[in-house]
Parts: C-alpha cells; structure tokens; sequence
C-alpha cells in the first residue's frame, strides 16, 4: 500500500509516517502543503492508495486539495486529519463526499494507531 501525507507540520508528518510503517504501510509521499501535494499526486504512477490530507495548512489548505484530488478523479482513500473542531470537520468530509471522494475517516489530533489502522482496514 502506497501514501501520500500532506500537513504542514514537519513532526506530524514523521509521526504519521511512522504508524503507517507500523501499519505494514512503506510507500509513503510527503507534502508540506495543498500545492506541494498536487505536485506530488501527480508524479506518483500508479496514484497513492491513501492519502492523509491536513486541513488547515499555508499554501493550498486541504479543501483546495481535495478540490484538485476530485477533478483528477482520485479513486483512492481519503482521510481527513485535523485538530479543528468537528464542525468543520464535518464539512470538509461533506465537500469530500461531494466530490465523490473515498472518504475513510475524520480523525483528530493527534491521530491513534487504531484509529488509523480501522480506516485503512477499509482499503482491505
């Protein structure tokens, strides 16, 4: 299973990447932003299978991005991680589902390993 991370926060990046290795997950992207990120989706052939996108980032926020993944017609999985609170949480995943994206899970931070291996069970 490959990943695209996207936060702008260098430490969740590595913290992220981390569980998803201790999740059987090695392929793993980063991007630090919405623009960096669109860069990245589309040097990656075949398309990542998950992408863990941040919300609130300078650059291309997470909204923009997920904007971008659907008029790529990204058909991989998408989980929405963020330390907003759950109203906007709530339409983030609502613009998603819009769009016709693979929405797997909201998840606060910081993220928990089972909470990110029950979204990524989906994939299975």
């Amino acid at each position: 299973m490959r990943a695209l991370l996207v936060d702008d926060d260098k430490f969740m990046l590595t913290v992220l990447a981390d569980l998803l290795g201790d999740l059987g997950v090695h392929g793993v992207t980063t991007a630090t932003s919405g623009a960096e990120a669109t860069i990245a989706f589309d040097r990656l052939l075949p398309p990542p299978d998950v992408i863990l996108c941040d919300l609130k980032m300078p650059g291309g926020d997470g909204f923009q991005f997920m904007e971008v993944l659907a008029s790529r017609k990204y058909a991989g999985g998408v989980v929405l991680v963020s330390g907003m609170e759950a109203r906007v949480m709530n339409s983030a995943s609502l613009m998603a589902r819009f769009h016709r994206l693979n929405v797997l899970a909201l998840l606060n931070k910081p993220v928990s390993a089972p909470a990110l291996a029950a979204a990524l069970a989906q994939l299975l």
